[in-house]
């Protein structure tokens, strides 16, 4: 029925009374959400039109009988196409578009018709509403404005297959009515379930490939992809993406804020905060371009805000926060300051650490106490104003009756001690900050009984009679309980961090330490809500029984300050492993705990740091990596009816663009820049050279007489040539099999952009998977390829890994491989410099199973005797029990 029908049958019947809205979506396997999001149309929309691409679950059978149009529609990778037939089934005068996991509160829905009807005679084409985007436990995320409403006009459709807009196909521009101060459409799809099942998805990306490779001057469609690598995890990508994006920006778009200008400089912006390496120039730049054309947007500040407190720079972090919060109340909500607006508290309370390092305590509480009135079940926040007290002479100085006053202000503002439930929150809370004073007020409003319950359940913690210096900072943890280990049981702290493998082995580790019987917490550093089990809270509790170790990799847990006070007030013995080279992490070995012990898994890399950190860090040894033994009863895969015959599990990216990362970096300096450049040229041509050695050879070859000071500062900045010198070895090696005609298969990043891949006989697996699932993938190869990461003296995991899966490693060599496995016996090596025979080894283990199933058989015995993640757990334990009785 035509729009022209409808209109008559609606007047007929007395119905047109309110403009016709069709409610329009697409879906596929929505069953969770397509209930609510059909609800709130009932009676408010004049149809209901759901699009199927393809589900398997019950999300049709629930539509249609929910009363909504359901039409089937085959999925062409195209996002834009399926949301123009649902249009084009739509017969009344205006359109909601809303996806399955949008809706509107009923309150809105209400107001919906009344919005639309203000519009009928008017020019307007479509209407833009706040947009609140929710996490999984409802908190908001941050809040923008997006255009999900409009007429339903023949000329005006979708354009793009993902990331797709409405556009006229006259050229002209749409006429949009801002109604954000009256109608909000709520997103639940950032959830966590929903991201994971996003991200193991290649579709988004591969779309946005496409549309770049068809429009490659597409702005919006550069910052779309670097937000799906951000979203990954993939920063680097992310910020070349970025990059390209604010490149194509058009002038005119400076000064405009919404999802294609001013966001695309905020993301921008907040992955360069990510990258540890990232020089604070760089930063700078950024904000100060963004700042110059998007002055009323309060989120660059916030961004720099929380840069600057999470490295210890208070001061600087207080004054971007106050200028992002002022910015916030000054212009409002909407597409202006949209991350800090979902992160207001975050703020407050970054704010206030500042405040309170600051020494500005007055500020300090008054900050915590307005966001204890809005909540005051903050444990963290708690502790801050805890702290702030403790250390204002006022309070904290007047002993007792100080704490007292303290009591009395906490009970009227906030809490009630005559519940149980209150008294034990800030009697936790004031045990954190060593507010022992409060600890004793507390401790007196309990019955003898009730005393003894409580002790208990602290382990009897209540009972001593310890004290605690005042913290420096708001997260500062007491000093180390002097609490007798029995058995050598230890309490040992270990870490999540941005790197998902380095998680992966944080958890073989903590099930070692756990299965030895020592006590664990991992933390997690990429800041997660107080709730989550890993989050600072939770690991203030397990650090008030006394943290003997911490163990981390590549220096993840000594990069702020706060975390090397706690180790150091704790007495905490440190034990870093370096799956990198040491070049990368020189600030960290300059300013390392006192009690710190570094692992290196290439034995040049231990005399690189007892070279140059001879004094900072005195205690460096040499660890092979390890590999993950699989669980009993595991039956290997027979080898001729493996899947793969030839897999590497790695990334690739353009030699090309690290370099170019240097030639940015070296802009005002000629001769550093031509020495990286010799460098890179030297280590091409000689391939028993390492990162290290090639940077040596160069300086001497240009008779540069460099201080120790300048040679240090050189190689610190070679990341790159490593990163560089890498990629170009895993190029040639692909490329030299690819050639041959052996079927290759890759599972990684980035192989679309070596030329080799194209070939027929060479497959994509996959693109990004969790670390751990790629053992399976290992253990169903015959031969797993290995690039050497130009560890010429050292290991590397995927070996180990290899032989644990049941598999034949090919890998080149180091001078460690040479000295524990045998070429034909336990392993399979080719040689860099002999390319051209690597496809006949390969080949000949592919064809004779008999050798293969040698080379597994002791390869796996030895590796399973000697290199497991057991074998890890007993070296780094006796680093720790050296630390304890030094």
């Amino acid at each position: 029925m035509g729009i022209e029908k409808r209109d008559e049958e609606d007047t007929r019947l007395g119905k047109k009374t309110m403009p016709g809205i069709s409610q329009c979506m697409i879906v596929k396997n929505e069953e969770k959400n397509i209930e609510r999001a059909l609800l709130w149309g009932k009676g408010i929309v004049s149809e209901q039109i759901v699009v199927d691409t393809g589900s398997t679950d019950g999300t049709i059978e629930i539509a249609k009988e929910m009363g909504a149009s359901v039409y089937p529609f085959t999925w062409s990778n195209d996002f834009s196409a399926a949301k123009n037939y649902a249009v084009s089934k739509a017969g009344y005068e205006w359109i909601a578009f809303l996806d399955a996991d949008e809706y509107f509160s009923p309150e809105d829905a209400k107001k919906l018709p009344s919005c639309i009807k203000r519009l009928e005679k008017t020019a307007y084409d479509a209407v833009t509403t706040t947009f609140i985007n929710l996490d999984h436990t409802g908190k908001v995320l941050d809040v923008r404005s997006h255009l999900r409403i409009f007429r339903n006009l023949p000329k005006l459709r979708y354009h793009r297959r993902i990331h797709e807009s409405l556009k006229k196909s006259d050229g002209t521009e749409l006429r949009i009515a801002d109604m954000t101060g009256e109608l909000s459409i709520y997103h639940t799809g950032y959830g966590e379930e929903e991201i994971r099942k996003k991200q193991g998805l290649r579709r988004n990306l591969d779309l946005i490939l496409v549309e770049l490779a068809e429009h490659p001057d597409d702005y919006e469609m550069y910052g779309y992809l670097g937000n799906e690598y951000e979203g990954m995890g993939e920063f680097g990508q992310a910020e070349k993406s970025y990059r390209k994006a604010v490149s194509l920006m058009p002038e005119a778009l400076k000064g405009n804020y919404g999802v294609t200008s001013s966001e695309i400089w905020r993301r921008f912006l907040n992955v360069l905060t990510l990258m540890p390496e990232k020089p604070e120039a760089e930063l700078l730049e950024v904000y100060r371009e963004a700042k110059k054309s998007w002055p009323e947007d309060g989120d660059y500040d916030y961004i720099m805000g929380q840069y600057y407190g999470s490295h210890g720079s208070y001061r600087t972090a207080e004054r971007h926060l106050k200028t992002a919060l002022n910015l916030l109340e000054r212009y409002g909500y909407g597409d202006k300051s949209s991350r800090l607006s979902g992160n207001i508290l975050k703020a407050y309370e970054m704010l206030a650490m500042c405040c309170f390092n600051n020494g500005n305590l007055e500020e300090c509480v008054k900050i915590t106490a307005f966001m204890l009135k809005e909540n005051p079940y903050l444990m963290s926040v708690l502790v801050v104003m805890l702290s702030a007290l403790l250390k204002d002479p006022g309070t904290g100085g007047r002993g007792q009756e100080g704490a007292v006053e303290t009591a009395e202000f906490l009970g009227k503002n906030f809490y009630q001690f005559q519940t149980m439930k209150d008294r034990l929150f800030v009697l936790q809370a004031a045990m954190s900050c060593g507010y022992q004073g409060l600890v004793e007020v507390i401790k007196n409003t309990f019955t003898p009984e009730e005393f003894a319950a409580v002790d208990r359940s602290f382990e009897g913690k209540l009972s001593e009679n310890f004290t605690r210096e005042i913290p420096r900072q708001f997260v500062a943890v007491p000093a180390a309980v002097n609490i007798p280990r029995q058995d050598g049981k230890l309490r040992i702290a270990l870490f999540y961090c941005p790197t998902e493998s380095f998680n992966f082995f944080s958890d073989q580790l903590n099930q070692e330490f756990r299965a030895k019987r020592h006590e664990t917490f991992i933390l997690d550093l990429r800041n997660p809500p107080p709730e989550d089990p890993h989050s600072y809270v939770h690991f203030l509790r397990f650090a008030s029984g006394g943290i003997d170790a911490a163990v981390c990799y590549d220096a993840m847990c000594i990069r702020d300050q706060i975390l090397i006070d706690i180790w150091n007030e704790q007495k905490t013995a440190v034990v870093d492993i370096f799956m990198d080279p040491p070049l990368r992490f020189h600030p960290s070995l300059e300013n390392p705990p006192e009690r710190y012990h570094l692992f290196c898994c290439d034995r040049e890399h231990v005399d690189y740091v007892k070279k140059h950190f001879k004094k900072e860090v005195p205690k460096v040894d040499f660890m092979p990596h390890a590999g993950v033994v699989p669980e009993e009863n595991t039956k290997a895969i027979p080898y001729d009816k493996r899947k793969y015959d030839i897999l590497f599990c790695g990334t690739y990216y353009r030699p090309e663009e690290q370099m170019a990362e240097i030639t940015k970096l070296c802009s005002e300096n000629s001769s550093l820049l031509k020495l990286y450049q010799r460098t890179l040229e030297n280590l091409k041509e000689n391939n028993h050279l390492s990162v290290v050695q090639g940077i040596l050879l160069t300086v001497d070859q240009m008779g540069l007489n460099l201080s120790d000071k300048a040679l240090k500062s050189t190689l610190n900045l070679s990341n790159y040539v490593d990163w560089a010198i890498r990629m170009y070895q895993r190029g040639r090696v692909v490329t030299a099999l690819a050639e041959s005609g052996l079927d290759l298969y890759l599972l990684g990043r980035g192989w679309e952009n070596l030329p080799a891949s194209a070939l027929p006989n060479i497959h994509r697996v996959d693109d990004r998977i969790p670390y751990g699932d790629t053992l399976s993938y290992m253990a169903d190869a015959k031969i797993n390829l290995n690039v050497m990461p130009g560890f010429k003296q050292g290991t590397h995991d995927r070996i180990f890994n290899t032989l644990l899966q049941r598999s034949v490693p090919l890998t080149d060599s180091s001078s460690w491989i040479d000295n524990n496995y045998t070429d034909g016996v336990d392993i399979a090596l080719y040689d860099l410099d002999h390319l051209e025979k690597l496809p006949e080894i390969a080949k000949g283990l592919l064809d004779d199973g008999e050798l293969a199933g040698k080379i597994i058989e002791n390869g796996y015995k030895k590796t399973a005797e000697n290199f497991t993640w057991n074998h890890c757990a007993e070296w780094i334990l006796k680093a720790i029990n050296e630390e304890q009785d030094p």
